[in-house]
């Protein structure tokens, strides 16, 4: 599952976008956001106006005066029935403009032979981003939470069953998921700003098959990669 994305340092401090989705490449530095770190969410302010607000990836918890991720994905499937997630469905949706996402996936490693498999894995990432340099819409949902240093947004990744593509490697995935990329005309209705019921909203969360517009390509590897034993993370 998506652990990593990219997005314009610039649209941290942009408040409106009238082609967010079609602006390309430029001399502008890109930043990687990771669970637990900022980034820029368009959403809709109290005036019902189109804003962007910094927000920390990832549902928390407070352990010994600490925050900790508890959860960074929703299940697109769970949006209406979860106790934790419907309250921030229907009231709190989001959007981040990225450049690219990344998936990892699980490949077997090797003793030094090079033929003798150890039984253990390590993870190949893989980045995702559109050939023409466009850009991706991740549908999230947020929620205001009291800290030390006041109070903090926080928002959880939208998740849908892997498209075609993505299916042929996330494969260490059980469920095969990918973030929920949103059509363009579904900004609007993800946003709150047409009225749509909350069916309609959920409907705008399907597996969004790319036609082969995105590059899919493993990031480079280390040299002399150490195999370590496979364990859970918050992916």
């Amino acid at each position: 599952m998506c652990g990593k994305f990219s997005y314009m340092a610039t649209w941290a401090e942009v408040v409106s976008f009238s082609e967010p989705l079609t602006a390309r490449p430029s001399n502008a530095s890109e930043e990687v956001a990771t669970p637990m770190r900022r980034a820029p969410v368009m959403h809709l302010n109290e005036a019902g106006q189109q804003t962007m607000t910094p927000m920390r990836w990832g549902f928390t918890k407070q352990r010994q005066g600490r925050a900790y991720p508890d959860h960074i994905h929703a299940r697109d499937d769970k949006l209406l029935t979860s106790r934790l997630w419907r309250p921030h469905f229907e009231a709190r949706r989001g959007v981040l403009i990225v450049i690219s996402f990344n998936e990892g996936e699980e490949v077997p490693t090797f003793k030094p032979d090079r033929g003798t498999p150890t039984g253990n894995t390590r993870t190949v990432q893989w980045t995702i981003r559109p050939k023409d340099g466009s850009r991706l819409a991740i549908a999230v949902i947020y929620r205001m939470v009291q800290s030390p240093e006041g109070e903090v947004a926080e928002f959880a990744m939208c998740t849908t069953k892997a498209n075609k593509g993505l299916s042929k490697f996330v494969t260490g995935d059980p469920d095969q998921r990918m973030p929920a990329v949103l059509q363009e005309e579904n900004l609007a209705v993800w946003l709150g700003q047409t009225g749509a019921s909350l069916e309609e909203l959920r409907a705008c969360l399907y597996p969004y098959e790319d036609e082969g517009a995105w590059l899919m390509a493993p990031e480079s590897r280390r040299k002399n990669p150490v195999a370590k034993p496979a364990q859970g993370d918050l992916f």
